[in-house]
């Protein structure tokens, strides 16, 4: 029995239209269908000129596996600088950003004119961010612009808009403007907001790993700059507890991939579920039923999160054991991303052991655990220097008291030990990452433990790193960790930058209770620190600080 025939497909059709894989009208010079779009109608190219097409150096051709059924897309024509731009972006910005997206915007790089623009100055502005060049912006904005011009001027599909959302973030962040990054991030957040009211299996509705590249950000504005960071719409909101259903139960082994995927579901949950708290206790209490039975839902989802979280570190304990015994090979391909999920464990087995919110003295007992992180980090950056700063720190006993003779003068007391002379950085390569990196475990340790020779070694890793976790920005982080350092230090009467000391040489009276920036336009941020003692308004202190 035959099949029924196939109809023959036109080979006639414009170079766009055969990217986008829908049917051209074949209107000369430009097809009205890409014109009736907004779309830049690339022309037609005949089978004899096809081979030359391909072989010019200006045209970049993308290499993907494609599932079977789909075809591979044709090569895009660029000239020298946006080849080498989308190369760039290609080959280091997207695998920074998760294989499951990086798929999207790989196909959507060829078949979205908005898209690809985006993507050429995303990869202009992470290529000077790499090798530390003040390069020509002029190519950077021409691109930007453009994308921004073929948004508001082509009608786009809502995934198409997210996507772009996506990449003019990353783009705003490279620049190290993190206000207008999070401006484009609260966009695609009130998309995804909107689409919450779709049905769940509708085409509309954005993927989930996209989704998940938002709600990384929605937590990084979080983090920093707390719920007035975000606009109404943005803000996170309590979700019933059949859809924070512990990932956990699915079964069991997980490789690495698992455990970051469930930690950063988990890490989610947590950091929203605490903005959630937090804006509530500041909420008047009239003890109005509603008033109380929200305070039990959120108190009930707090607990929910911190089980689902000691349940995680548990298992992802006693698997990386395993897998190290089992598999010792492939485990260390992966050393780096296991020694970061470890930083955060340890992060987080210090939050359950202590009163929450904490006093800063309750950070002092967790010493051996702020060396930790700190030689988990020096691992993954290749700095590993802990065990000569450790030796150089070390801070003598008390001097012995000596019979002296009466005719020499008493010895003037020994001056106080000092830090060693930093040994020369290893040079670090440029990463840009929308991933769950090591940034925020490090500025914990630079802040919040007070034995000089951990945070002052975590400080100097700041600064030497060369990160950028979306709006967590390794030099930003570092200015801010060194100053609350220079406030403590001062305040407790040491050396700034120079006396060793111990958690307990740090009263409570000259500890850094908190930092909260507020990013402004530009490359600005108001930074606003509380000191020590008791009462909201004590030590308040503000400054500007510009990079």
């Amino acid at each position: 029995m035959t099949g029924r025939p196939q109809a023959a497909r036109s080979r006639n059709g414009c170079i766009t239209c055969r990217i986008r894989r829908v049917k051209c009208d074949e209107q000369r010079p430009e097809c009205n269908r890409c014109l009736s779009t907004g779309r830049t109608c690339d022309g037609y190219q005949d089978g004899s000129q096809s081979q030359s097409l391909v072989q010019k150096p200006c045209s970049l051709r993308i290499i993907q596996h494609i599932p079977p059924g789909r075809k591979i897309q044709p090569a895009v024509q660029v000239n020298v600088d946006e080849h080498r731009s989308l190369e760039f972006f290609h080959h280091y910005t997207l695998p920074g950003l998760g294989p499951e997206v990086s798929s999207y915007l790989l196909q959507a790089t060829t078949s979205e004119p908005v898209i690809r623009s985006v993507a050429m100055a995303v990869g202009s502005v992470h290529r000077s961010f790499a090798f530390v060049s003040d390069e020509d912006t002029t190519f950077t904005l021409l691109h930007y612009n453009k994308a921004i011009r073929q948004l508001v001027t082509s009608p786009q599909s809502k995934s198409t808009v997210l996507l772009a959302c996506i990449l003019f973030f990353c783009c705003e962040c490279l620049q190290g403007r993190y206000k207008t990054a999070i401006q484009h991030a609260l966009s695609g957040l009130r998309i995804l907001q909107q689409q919450q009211l779709l049905p769940p299996r509708s085409l509309e509705r954005a993927p989930a790993a996209v989704s998940s590249l938002f709600h990384a950000v929605q937590s990084q504005v979080l983090e920093i700059e707390g719920m007035e960071g975000l606009d109404p719409e943005s803000q996170p909101k309590l979700s019933p507890p059949a859809l924070n259903a512990n990932p956990l139960q699915a079964g069991l082994p997980l490789d690495v991939r698992d455990h970051q995927r469930i930690f950063r579901q988990l890490y989610y949950r947590f950091v929203q579920i605490d903005a959630l708290i937090e804006a509530f206790e500041s909420i008047p209490n009239d003890n109005f039923p509603a008033h109380i039975a929200h305070e039990q839902q959120l108190l009930a989802e707090w607990f929910r999160v911190r089980a689902d979280l000691k349940t995680w570190m548990h298992d992802f304990d006693c698997q990386t054991i395993h897998a190290w015994q089992a598999d010792p090979r492939t485990a260390s391909l992966h050393a780096d991303s296991i020694a970061i999920l470890k930083a955060w464990k340890l992060l987080f087995s210090m939050y359950f052991r202590m009163n929450w919110p904490p006093s800063e003295l309750a950070w002092d007992q967790f010493t051996p655990d702020f060396q930790s992180i700190v030689s988990l980090v020096s691992i993954v950056t290749g700095n590993n220097c802990t065990n000569r700063v450790s030796a150089a720190h070390t801070v003598p006993s008390a001097p012995t008291t000596t019979r002296q003779d009466s005719r020499t003068p008493p010895r003037r007391s020994a001056p106080p030990p000092l830090l060693p002379t930093p040994p020369p950085p290893v040079p670090s390569q440029a990463i840009f990452t929308l991933s769950l990196g090591f940034l925020t475990p490090l500025y914990i340790c630079a802040t919040r433990c007070r034995d000089s020779t951990i945070r002052h070694h975590a400080l100097r890793l700041l600064e030497t790193c060369r990160r950028r976790e979306g709006v967590w920005d390794s030099d930003l982080a570092a200015r801010v960790a060194r100053r609350i350092i220079a406030i403590e230090e001062q305040a407790a009467g040491v050396e700034p930058g120079i006396a060793v000391y111990r958690s307990a040489d740090i009263s409570l009276e000259a500890r850094v209770r908190s930092s909260s920036p507020q990013f402004a336009e530009g490359r600005k941020a108001t930074l606003r620190y509380v000191g020590g003692g008791s009462g909201p308004e004590v030590g308040l202190m503000e400054e500007t600080i510009v990079w």
